[in-house]
C-alpha cells in the first residue's frame, strides 16, 4: 500500500467515522478494530494529509500554519452519545485539545474531543499511556503493601 507523501513530511492516516452510523459500530467507545471488515478498513482508514478540497500540500501563508491532525469526539446531539473521528486541520500553534472549545448549535454538546498526530491515534481509548501507568503504579503500589 503506497501513501502520498506531503512536502517533507509522511502521510497521517486517521480512523474517519461516526457511532450513529448504522454500518460503523466499531467507531463507539471502546474502539472494536476486530469488528471491522476489509472494506470498513479501506473506507475508514484514510489519509489526512491534505486540507479538503487542495488535493495537495498547502503553500499559502495561512494553511502553511497548519498541521494535519487526527481528532476524536464525544458529543451529546438531541440526548443520543456520538463519538466521532475524523481527520482536521490546526493551528501549528493550537492548544493541545483545544477543539473542546469549539462553537456549536445548542443542541451539541462536547463532553470530550482530542486531537493527535500519529497515525490511527484517534482510535486509542481516551485512556492513553500516562493513564495506564498511574493505574499500573497504585495496583503494585497495593500488591507491595500486603
Amino acid at each position: 500500500m503506497s501513501s502520498r507523501v506531503a512536502v517533507g513530511a509522511s502521510a497521517l492516516r486517521c480512523w474517519r467515522c461516526s457511532s450513529d452510523a448504522s454500518t460503523a459500530a466499531f467507531c463507539d467507545d471502546p474502539f472494536s478494530q476486530d469488528i471491522i471488515t476489509e472494506q470498513q478498513r479501506r473506507w475508514s482508514f484514510v489519509d489526512c494529509s491534505y486540507p479538503p478540497g487542495t488535493g495537495s500540500y498547502p503553500f499559502n501563508q495561512q494553511l502553511a500554519q497548519t498541521r494535519a491532525v487526527c481528532k476524536k469526539m464525544k458529543q451529546i446531539i438531541n440526548d443520543r452519545v456520538v463519538i466521532s473521528r475524523s481527520c482536521a486541520w490546526e493551528d501549528v500553534n493550537a492548544q493541545p485539545n483545544s477543539c473542546i472549545n469549539a462553537q456549536t448549535p445548542s443542541y451539541i454538546k462536547t463532553e470530550f474531543c482530542e486531537t493527535c498526530t500519529t497515525d490511527g491515534c484517534n482510535g486509542a481509548s481516551q485512556y492513553g499511556p500516562a493513564a495506564l501507568m498511574v493505574l499500573l503504579t497504585a495496583l503494585v503500589a497495593k500488591l507491595l503493601a500486603w
